[in-house]
């Protein structure tokens, strides 16, 4: 059986079209996902993103270290990277995404960390938009 990571993050959209950067963004991830059986969802409240992945741990690793340089992104803050335990939370689900539009934004991320960030983020996934 393969050993399966989990990743979640927090970074800042760098730019000033982030609307623009983050269309893009999906668009590719949806792309590259499902070439490389990453599953996951993304949140955007307008100026930063939030996102959960899982897959094979070295698919999962490579992912983080094109993230870590993506210039898109500028302080990018890791909430919670470990082995995955059971089966995959977003099997179906090349890269989900929620736009944060109510007033809700993302900052209480940023002092979460661990299994408390992945329940947080969870929390937030009522109405995702699942396919281009």
């Amino acid at each position: 059986m393969t050993t399966l990571s989990q990743f979640l993050y927090l970074s800042q959209v760098r730019g000033d079209k982030p609307f623009e950067t983050i269309a893009v963004v999906v668009a590719e991830a949806r792309q590259l996902n499902a070439e490389q059986s990453i599953t996951g969802v993304l949140v955007f409240d307008g100026a930063q993103v939030c996102q959960y992945v899982e897959g094979e741990v070295g698919t999962i690793d490579a992912l983080i270290e094109r993230l870590m340089v993506d210039p898109r992104h500028e302080q990018l803050k890791v909430l919670h990277h470990a082995t995955l335990q059971g089966e995959r939370r977003f099997a179906r689900w090349r890269l989900g995404y929620l736009m944060l539009d109510d007033g809700r934004d993302l900052t209480r991320f940023d002092a979460l960390s661990g299994e408390g960030a992945i329940a947080s983020f969870l929390e937030q996934l009522p109405l995702v938009d699942l396919e281009p």
